[in-house]
This record gives C-alpha cells, structure tokens and sequence, in this order.
C-alpha cells in the first residue's frame, strides 16, 4: 500500500506526495545515523594502515664539527758539538733513518786524547806520592811507638797522606774529566729518527753548541688543532674524532687543551694521540668530531596534540613516542634503542594505537 502510494504520479496526489516526501528523508537519515551509531557500538576496528620501517641506527644522523689540524712530531733535534774541535766525518746523509746511539759525526780528537794522557800521567804521579807518604807515615809511628820521633812530625806525615790523597781524588776528577771530553768527538743519534737537514761540513771548526744535523722524531707524532672557543665543550665530550688528510680518517683521541686562548680568534690549542695510526710531519687535514648522540631526522618528526614526537612499530599497532627535545624543522635526539623499528611512509595519517600492516 505504501509502496504504491510512494509511487503514484505526483499529478494525482500532487499534496499529499510533498507531505510525504520531506518526512521520509528524515527517517532515512534516521535510519542511516543508528546504523552507524550501531557499528561503532558493536566496536567495528579500523583497518590497518600500511606502512614501511626502518631500524632507528639506520637513520640516526651524526652531526660534526671541525677545525684545521696539523700532524707534528714530538721531537725536532738539532744534534750540536759540545766540545772544539774540527769535524772529521758525517757519517749519515739527508733522509737516513738512524737509531738510537748510533754515530752520526765524528770530531778530530786527537788534542783531546793528548790531555786524556796527560791526565793519567798526572794520576799517576799523583797516586805514587801519596803510596810513598804512606810508608813514611807508616814509619812514623813505629818510630813514635819507640819515642825515637817527636809529635809534631807524626802529625805532619798524617796531613801530608790526607793531603796528597786529595791531590789523587782532583787528578783522578781531571782524568775522568778528559775521557768524557774524548767521548764527545763522538756524536750520537739521541733517539730514532731521519736525518731531514745536513748543517755543518767536513772541515769546519766546531766549537760547543755548533749545530751539525737536524733531526726528525718520525715515530712519536700527534695532532695539533685550533678549536672555536664555542666548539671545545663538544670535542671534550665526543665519542668519536678523527683526522681527517683528503679522505683518509685516522682516529684519535684528545690528549690536552692549552690553557691558552688565541685571542684574535678566540681559539684553544688542542693536542691529540693518534690510534695505531702514522702519517707524516707536517701533514695538514681537519679535525672531526661527533657532537652528542645520533639524532632522528626532522621530517621523521611529527606533531601530535601538543607533542613532538616519532611513530614505532609496536607489534601491529602504531606507538607515538614524545621527544621531549625536539624543536620544529630540526633533528632531535632520541633515546629509543638502534633496533626500534621506526615508522616512515604511512606515518602522516596515524594516530596513537592505530593498527599497521608492515610492507
């Protein structure tokens, strides 16, 4: 009956068609609404979301700083004379490697083993007067012992022994003395090294603090760097440094600052030991530094109610966790484990709790 009521021309009940119409609409839309009403009510899960992962290590950044460095070596020597004397021999050339103790140059030292002989003479004169003022002192006091001598002359002989055992102890000094100048026409290699200059020449007088070689100290080299006022805080608190020459790294680690600031461009000195590693003297690179922890990208970083914060896999389900550091259009750090599986694609449309589905 309805349906052909409904269904009648509007020509034949043309009033009472508008009466019906409008009040229908609403039941419709009545209906429409419990229906909805109805399904939530039933509790009716929203489908998962695709979505795509990563392991949060794989997308931490790293941010840098870093300033010019030079490789310098420890020891610079200028191997000199310490005695006069002519120089007989240079026994090594630029660019030999030598070792410790061995001879580099040699001096003519013949005036000086000439004052080595005399020196041994004058002890031994020096030892036979003072064996004969022993005897006589000696006899002194067996003559004393008799009353044949009187006391005074035993004292005499007893100073005239201690004297003359003094006379020993200065001329065994000088000769003493004599040999250590006759060791020096020898000149040694103080440590291992490379011979990077050649100063004096065969023939020259050389007298003490006349420079010969110059030495350079290849195997103890460190790192020297001018850091930013600003900067040096976050270098004393890295994880991680290095040396960077074109584009070789080459770890090292901070030894000491200087207690000295540069003041026109307010920069520190900073020395730093190389790890397991040699380059060259001299070599200039830039030193490289981590700053702080890794940091998540900023267009993985998504506004939530009035939180900053990322999206993780948690099971099937999408988790916002807060990063209390973040600031918009810019990294942030994270304290989530590496292996936090982070949500990217699919991300702008999730809420807390929704369900994923992995790609």
């Amino acid at each position: 009956m309805l349906n052909r009521f409904l269904l009648a021309p509007s020509s034949r009940f043309p009033g009472m068609a508008r009466r019906l119409l409008i009040p229908l609409s609403w039941v419709l839309l009545t209906g429409l609404s419990c229906l909805c009403l109805e399904a939530l009510a039933a509790g009716e899960e929203r489908p998962p979301v695709p979505v795509t992962t990563d392991e949060l290590g794989l997308l931490l950044i790293h941010p840098t700083r870093d300033a010019p460095a030079t490789a310098v070596s420890l020891n610079r020597t200028q191997v000199s004379t310490e005695i006069n004397g002519v120089i007989a021999e240079i026994g090594v050339e630029v660019g030999a490697r030598v070792t410790q103790g061995q001879t580099l140059a040699r001096l003519d030292c013949e005036p000086h083993a000439i004052e080595v002989a005399r020196a041994r003479a004058a002890l031994e004169a020096g030892r036979s007067t003072h064996d004969f003022s022993l005897l006589q002192l000696a006899n002194a006091r067996r003559l004393s012992e008799k009353r044949s001598i009187s006391q005074e002359e035993l004292d005499k002989r007893t100073a005239d022994a201690r004297t003359l055992k003094a006379d020993v102890d200065r001329l065994q000094a000088a000769l003493d003395g004599a040999l250590n100048t006759e060791r020096k026409c020898i000149i040694a290699a103080p440590l291992n090294a490379v011979v990077v200059e050649r100063i004096a020449s065969v023939g020259d007088y050389a007298v003490p603090g006349t420079p010969i070689l110059r030495l350079l100290d290849d195997e103890n080299i460190e790192i020297s760097a001018k850091v930013q006022e600003q900067d040096l805080e976050s270098l004393q608190q890295a994880h991680e440094s290095f040396f960077i020459i074109r584009d070789t790294q080459y770890p090292v680690t901070l030894r000491t600052v200087l207690p000295l600031m540069e003041t026109r461009l307010r920069t520190h000195e900073v020395r730093l030991s190389l790890m397991d590693a040699r380059v060259v003297a001299g070599s200039t690179g830039r030193l490289r530094w981590v700053v702080g922890r890794g940091q998540i990208p900023a267009d993985l970083i998504l506004k939530r109610g009035a939180n900053l914060g990322v999206f993780v896999l948690d099971g099937e389900q999408a988790r916002f966790v807060p990063l209390p550091e973040a600031r918009p259009g810019h990294p942030a750090p994270i304290g989530l484990p590496a292996e936090t599986r982070i949500i990217r694609d699919g991300r702008y449309q999730l809420e807390d709790g929704d369900p994923v589905r992995p790609q």
